[in-house]
């Protein structure tokens, strides 16, 4: 084809190339509308076509003599003559009539118009994990998890119960796809581990194995040929006695190896051991429960802990932020660390922008990261476009990290500080230096595919490889070839409208747009030289010409020369980078933690009342603390409530171990008791993650290990503001059953916490026993109640039973509270109303203890019979009360709590006073009980502590 009088053309800078856009600017051109139209139309209705004829019609076939590859698929091209080509190339008109049109199903598959990357072929989170388990009677269990997506290694050993808590808490921490255990677990007898991880974890794949590849020798060889060299003196000694997570590294490798056809470049994985410390231990019922990953009824939704911290610019940061909130932190000066930082970025302002806008712009570096450790055992043609992509990434992802360096020019905590150092690393610039001397400064990753194609082609530097040149100039010439053939045929045959696509799998083909003639019920017939016609979305044509795929051959076979040419240079590049990978690691590390002090900042500075920063209690004689939480919300149903105008009614929190670990909650159905027990339990997670509360002030003990027994009829969508009424008018029949055994599932539950609670757990329990007789659910749960009392844990317990109030409210420890209800009597003869209040009150339920009774009197429930039960509900609280007064074992433990609670008051007084007046200008004691004496407040506390303890000890 001659070179003049081409529609486009293509620039010959060595350091790039712009083909992409030339491409559709020029083939989309209007001709002038003056000139003859060549083809002609017919009537859909009223015109049939004669019998095609088969001499002279190229078609595409599967298998022919002209074939090429190209992203890794075979296209092939056959000829049924030699002179229809020549015909079709040369534009000529043919004697044989058009054809019609078929549809697209009738020819080719449309095909992804995304250019294909090694970041978007893998699975998200695809995780790989290994388990082993000692045969002696202690619970040992080896793990090693393995993610082919960030490239890191985690190996764990883990003493564990019996009911392998700690284990399966691990696996729902890293969540892997695929498990792989010995095939001496599953045969002959499926071992205990096994059973419970499949009911535990049912959407991953347990795969046995040979045990010969849980090999302690061949892990060690594993990790002196992997681990980066800073890290792996440390490692060395971490595992030099832990057989087990060892030999469980040694199967993932080998089954990744194998079955993945993948492997790891030496010195380039991160290997780090984490054992069961250091964190809290969350079930995965309590995960479930509160909703601290995702919302029950909407499991897409954004109402659940992780969907309202979640402001993540990077994926990095959004991986670091769940595995947080599935296992938070019990060092406080860790926690101390990251909530210094956080409040740095919530009072400046200018900080917290400047970091949100530099992490913007960021990639999944872990990803990017693990694509270029990885070795695939197939090289190919399609591997070598991967890896030119992944360079471009990297580029444009190292590029970014000292943006966000100088955005943290100003900062002044100790972690902000660190993480700019990370960023600023010498090793960066030197990564910087290395990839702008391969690869040229213009190129960026595109979106289109052809644009994306083009940055590939001219990615290395002009002068690199002098073949590679060649190359290049070839395909730029064909390049130009394919632009000037389709400017030719706009014009020869004056098509308005036609214009040039490119798809990764076709090439460049045409397309006309054809609705105006569906709207008169026409269709064009097109000249014999546009082939493979299809009718795609029922308004555009699209066709090619013999020439066209010719020179989209020739274009493929360019385009594998370049990549086999510039693998070369890039494979060389990438060995350079991977001496450098440890600083990235780090890099990428900060990166994420930074993306997660910003999300806790944003959600911080968003909310109208505020969030307070928390501080951590540990001044029990066993390490434990006080709670106390003044005006706390419930984190998640405030965002939703305040997306909807409503508000959200806060309650005080306090537990202290001495006087009030066990609290008894009471009060009518739908008066919030639920909602106060997940607000506790949410609001200490967030503080063990370094975040601030949704509360004015808050102190909690730093807990290691949180479990919980809480139905799920109400999760976070059934709202509560408050104040609300309930009347007769209003009232709905409720809902049956779903079909569960729920008296299963609390004697379950309730024998999980019993052998995992500790001092240091906090335990919510809402509404146990309720699924069997009243007598038998009521002896059961004081069992289990009074079993926790002894625990000396934090337990907040929710309850129907009054008489669970009534027995443990004279234990020590034990605090009753209930949530505040108004009743409001009807007119004459009408009903009443219940008012729902939603704060929590100290003492047990007022309404008579009957509020069940007083729920039904406002719905449409038969009087008589409404009566009746409150009569016989009367003289069953007159017996028990006289039962409960004339008890002596009774009286005397009501009577050494009133006295232990006065010591603890007048102790808090006497801390209180020698803080604030103890130290004043030189006072002495005097002077400071005599400010105490005057002080109105003080005594009128003291007198009503007077009269509550002589109360207390008359009865």
């Amino acid at each position: 084809m001659p070179r003049g009088g081409r529609a486009s053309s293509v620039t010959t800078n060595n350091s790039s190339a712009t083909v992409a856009s030339q491409a559709s600017r020029s083939s989309s051109a209007t001709i002038n509308k003056s000139k003859k139209k060549w083809y002609p139309h017919y009537h859909a209705k009223s015109r049939s076509r004669p019998p095609p004829s088969s001499s002279s019609t190229p078609t595409v076939a599967r298998a022919g003599s002209d074939s090429s590859t190209f992203e890794g698929r075979t296209t092939s091209v056959s000829y049924q003559a030699t002179e229809s080509r020549a015909s079709s190339s040369s534009g000529s008109r043919i004697s044989r009539p058009p054809t019609r049109v078929p549809s697209r199903s009738m020819t080719t598959s449309k095909a992804t118009t995304r250019p294909y990357s090694a970041m978007s072929n893998r699975q998200t989170g695809h995780a790989v994990c290994a388990v082993t388990e000692g045969r002696g009677v202690a619970a040992t269990v080896g793990l090693c998890f393995v993610s082919v997506d960030t490239g890191e290694c985690v190996l764990c050993e883990i003493v564990d119960s019996q009911t392998y808590i700690r284990t399966i808490h691990k696996l729902t921490v890293y969540d892997p796809v695929e498990i792989l255990i010995s095939n001496s677990t599953i045969q002959p007898i499926k071992s205990k581990l096994c059973s419970i991880i499949e009911d535990n974890l049912p959407g991953a794949k347990l795969i046995p194995i040979a045990r010969k590849y849980f090999n302690e020798s061949a892990g060690h060889d594993y990790i002196s040929e992997l681990s980066l060299p800073k890290d792996l003196e440390s490692i060395r000694v971490l595992i030099a006695s832990k057989f087990f997570p060892v030999c469980a590294l040694a199967a993932v490798m080998k089954y990744i190896e194998l079955n993945l056809s993948l492997t790891f470049a030496a010195h380039s994985l991160r290997i780090r051991y984490e054992g069961s410390e250091g964190s809290m231990l969350i079930d995965y019922s309590t995960v479930r429960n509160l909703e601290l990953i995702q919302n029950i009824a909407n499991p897409k939704g954004l109402h659940s802990l992780l969907g309202i911290l979640n402001s993540t610019s990077t994926p990095m940061g959004l991986r670091l932020l769940r595995s947080n909130i599935l296992q938070p932190l019990t060092d406080k000066a860790t926690l101390e660390c990251r909530l210094d930082s956080l409040e740095e970025l919530t009072q400046n302002e200018e900080l917290f922008f400047a970091c949100q806008s530099s992490l913007k712009p960021f990639q999944d570096l872990d990803r990017l990261l693990t694509t270029l450790i990885s070795i695939p055992t197939k090289p190919s043609i399609k591997f070598s476009e991967q890896r030119i992509n992944d360079i471009i990434l990297l580029k444009q992802s190292v590029s970014c990290i000292p943006t966000t360096a100088v955005a943290l020019s100003s900062c002044r905590s100790d972690l902000l500080i660190a993480i700019r150092e990370l960023c600023a690393h010498e090793s960066i610039q030197l990564l910087r230096n290395l990839i702008d001397d391969c690869i040229n400064e213009d190129c960026q990753w595109a979106k289109t595919p052809v644009e994306l194609r083009n940055q590939r082609c001219f990615a290395v530097k002009h002068g690199r490889n002098g073949l590679l040149d060649v190359a290049r100039r070839s395909y730029k010439e064909v390049t130009e070839d394919v632009m000037a053939l389709i400017a030719r045929l706009k014009e020869e045959y004056d098509l308005d409208g036609l214009e040039s696509r490119f798809e990764i799998a076709r090439g460049y083909y045409l397309r006309l747009s054809i609705s105006g003639w569906q709207n008169a019920g026409e269709i064009p017939l097109l000249p014999e030289v546009f082939i493979n016609q299809a009718v795609v979305k029922r308004h555009y044509l699209e066709f090619t010409t013999m020439e066209l795929m010719k020179l989209n051959a020739k274009l493929r076979d360019a385009l594998t020369e370049i990549m086999l040419m510039s693998d070369e240079t890039v494979e060389s590049l990438i060995e350079s980078v991977r001496v450098q990978i440890p600083a990235l690691y780090k890099a990428s590390e900060g990166i994420a933690m930074l993306d997660m002090l910003i999300s806790f900042a944003h959600l911080t500075t968003a909310s109208e009342k505020g969030y307070a920063r928390p501080r951590f209690d540990q001044t029990g004689p066993d390490g434990t603390g006080l709670l106390a939480v003044k005006n706390a919300r419930h984190p998640v149903k405030e965002v939703i409530m305040t997306k909807k105008g409503s508000r959200f009614v806060e309650n005080d929190v306090y537990a202290s171990k001495e006087s009030s670990r066990f609290q008894i909650i009471t009060g009518t159905n739908m008066s919030g008791k639920s909602t106060y027990l997940k607000q506790v339990a949410l609001l200490c997670i967030m503080a063990q993650i370094g975040s601030f509360v949704p509360a004015e002030h808050a102190t909690f003990p730093i807990y290691r290990a949180l479990h919980s027994r809480v139905s799920t009829d109400d999760g976070t969508d059934s709202v509560i503001s408050g104040p609300s009424s309930i009347s007769n008018s209003t009232a709905s029949p409720g809902t049956g059953a779903n079909g569960t055994s729920t008296f299963a599932t609390d004697m379950r539950e309730a024998a999980f916490i019993l052998q995992n609670v500790t001092n240091h757990s906090l335990v919510i329990i809402d509404e146990m026993g309720r699924g069997s007789s009243v007598r038998d659910g009521l002896t059961i749960t004081l069992a289990v109640s009074e079993a926790l009392v002894d625990s000396n844990a934090t337990i907040f317990f929710s309850t129907h039973f009054l008489e669970i109030a009534e027995i443990l409210g004279g234990r020590v420890g034990v605090a009753n509270l209930h949530m505040r209800v108004d009743m409001e009597d009807g007119s004459a003869g009408g009903a009443g109303k219940l008012k729902m209040l939603y704060k929590i009150a100290d003492g047990r339920n007022t309404l008579s203890t009957h509020y069940g009774l007083k729920l039904a009197g406002v719905l449409p429930f038969p009087k008589p019979m409404l009566q009746r039960a409150t009569e016989i509900a009367d003289s069953l609280t007159a017996i028990g009360e006289t039962t409960r007064r004339t008890g002596e074992q009774t009286s005397i433990a009501r009577k050494r709590k009133a006295v232990l609670e006065v010591f603890i008051s007048l102790r808090s007084l006497y801390e209180f006073c020698e803080s604030k007046f103890g130290n004043e200008d030189g006072e002495d004691e005097e002077d400071a009980k005599a400010i105490v004496h005057n002080d109105k407040m003080i005594a009128t506390w003291l007198a009503r502590l007077q009269e509550e303890f002589v109360n207390k000890m008359s009865l």
